[in-house]
C-alpha cells in the first residue's frame, strides 16, 4: 500500500509545480480619480495668479519668483484688466498690467547674495515693455 501512495504522490508533485499563470488586471479607474482629487488643492488667488504667471506664461518653474509675485504684486494687479509677464535673461523679467486702461511696467531682477545665500528680487518701473524693447 505504501508504493502506491508514493506512485500517486510521485507524479502529483510534478503536476503541482508546474508554471502559474499570473493575471494582471486593469488598474481601476475610480481610484485612480479619487487619489487625483485628494493630492490636487484648490490654490489661493495670489497662488493662482503666480502659477499662471509662472508656469504657465514663462513655462518655468521658479517658486522664488511665484512667492514674490504673491507678496509683493497680487494685492497692486488683483484688479488689473490685463496681466503678463516676459522673460528677458535669465534674471531680468518684464511684467506688463494695465490699470484703468492705462499700460504699466515693471522691471523685476532676481538676484543672489552669496553672504546670506539667498535669492531676493528688486523692481522698477519701467517705460518699455518687450514689445517696444525686442519688436519694434
Amino acid at each position: 500500500m505504501y508504493k502506491y501512495f508514493i506512485l500517486i504522490l510521485f507524479p502529483l508533485l510534478f503536476i503541482s509545480c508546474g508554471k502559474e499563470k499570473i493575471q494582471i488586471s486593469k488598474p481601476d479607474k475610480t481610484v485612480e480619480n479619487q487619489i487625483s482629487d485628494e493630492d490636487t488643492t484648490a490654490m489661493s488667488p495670489e497662488e493662482a495668479f503666480s502659477s499662471t504667471l509662472v508656469n504657465d506664461i514663462l513655462n518655468v518653474d521658479d517658486e522664488d519668483l511665484q512667492s514674490y509675485l504673491e507678496e509683493e504684486f497680487y494685492p497692486k494687479l488683483k484688479n488689473s484688466e490685463k496681466v503678463t509677464i516676459d522673460k528677458i535673461s535669465s534674471s531680468l523679467y518684464i511684467l506688463t498690467y494695465y490699470e484703468k486702461g492705462i499700460e504699466k511696467n515693471l522691471m523685476i531682477q532676481k538676484f543672489y547674495n552669496p553672504v546670506t545665500d539667498e535669492m531676493f528680487f528688486e523692481s522698477k518701473e519701467t517705460q518699455t515693455n518687450a514689445v517696444k524693447q525686442f519688436i519694434k
